[in-house]
């Protein structure tokens, strides 16, 4: 996430960017509320939200140009610029930012994807937000990899939707059980917080995705894995990655139905995706994985990798 480190002066004050800007309109969208079957984030089932609220926040834009008349500038974001939305959208009276760091709303909570169009008219301002997390610390008590080190503070590189996201290269072991049955994203956070109670309901069509299990991660052609996903955020994570978180959750999961699926992904020249199988075989600890794992020297080319299955097959007692 080093894009975070880029232009450090416009994201303290944005006018050394856009000398004209005076004021920020802040946005707050909806989504669906109702847990997905497949252990992919809420705000991430379904296409891609930046090019579904795209042509909606470019009218926003052109009209408050239009309200604004001769010389108005306005120019709408969202999360692709150097702004702190959630900053904004706090100071802008749309909720405050709670314990867990999100956005939270204290009549819609914090199901929510922000936005903003930034203009040159001079807008009053509205008061901002109240915080009314109070005494609760659920959402702290519920991170499974203990990613808030303290109320108000995000440990991004503790965080699930981090490391099956953003993170590059192998997650580190003793983070891998606690991402549990998370392929893309994480919700716990959200999804034991109180205010969420008043989340307003929503349908949802199931998408393209919605059939996408661990095993057709894994066992699916690459290109044709890249088509199901394409147009959807999930394509940002990209499919060897999302091939192995497929893998973390599978050794979670511990399901013998998934070992056929686990062998055949085996079969590539991703060492990255082989290590993350290996993992996973060695959770089951059962005699069908043991097999597998001795079957897995044949397809494993990296050395130390090879070295550590036979040390596996070698202490670990079948269970």
């Amino acid at each position: 996430m080093d894009w975070l480190e880029r232009t450090p002066d416009w994201r303290k004050d944005i006018s050394t960017r856009y000398p004209w800007a005076r004021s920020y309109l802040a946005i707050s969208i909806d989504y669906p509320s109702q847990p997905t079957p497949n252990g992919i984030a809420r705000y991430a089932f379904g296409p891609d939200y930046h090019e579904v609220y795209k042509p909606r926040l470019k009218q926003l834009e052109d009209d408050i140009i239009g309200i604004g008349g001769p010389g108005t500038r306005a120019l709408w974001y969202q999360d692709t610029g150097p702004f702190l939305e959630r900053a904004i959208a706090h100071q802008a009276g749309l909720g405050w930012v709670g314990k867990n760091t999100m956005l939270i709303s204290p009549e819609r909570g914090s199901w929510t994807l922000l936005a903003l169009v930034l203009t040159s008219l001079e807008l009053p301002p509205d008061p901002p937000g109240t915080d009314h997390c109070g005494n609760c610390t659920r959402c702290l008590d519920a991170c499974p990899t203990q990613a808030f080190p303290a109320p108000y503070q995000l440990n991004a590189s503790r965080c699930v939707s981090y490391l099956t996201i953003e993170h590059a290269g192998a997650v580190s072991q003793e983070l891998r059980a606690e991402i549990g049955n998370w392929l893309y994203g994480c919700d716990i956070c959200n999804e034991v917080c109180p205010w969420n109670s008043k989340a307003p309901e929503m349908t949802r069509e199931t998408p393209n995705i919605g059939g996408l299990t661990v095993a057709k991660i894994l066992t699916s052609k690459p290109e044709h894995l890249r088509k199901r996903i394409a147009g959807t955020p999930l394509a940002r994570t990209g499919v060897a990655k999302l091939r192995v978180n497929a893998a973390i959750v599978a050794g979670n999961q511990k399901d013998e139905r998934t070992l056929p699926s686990l062998e055949q992904a085996l079969q590539t020249e991703d060492e990255e995706l082989q290590e993350a199988v290996v993992w996973a075989l060695r959770q089951f600890n059962t005699p069908k994985a043991r097999s597998l794992l001795a079957r897995a020297q044949k397809y494993v080319t990296n050395e130390e990798l090879r070295e550590s299955i036979i040390q596996t097959l070698q202490q670990q007692p079948p269970a």
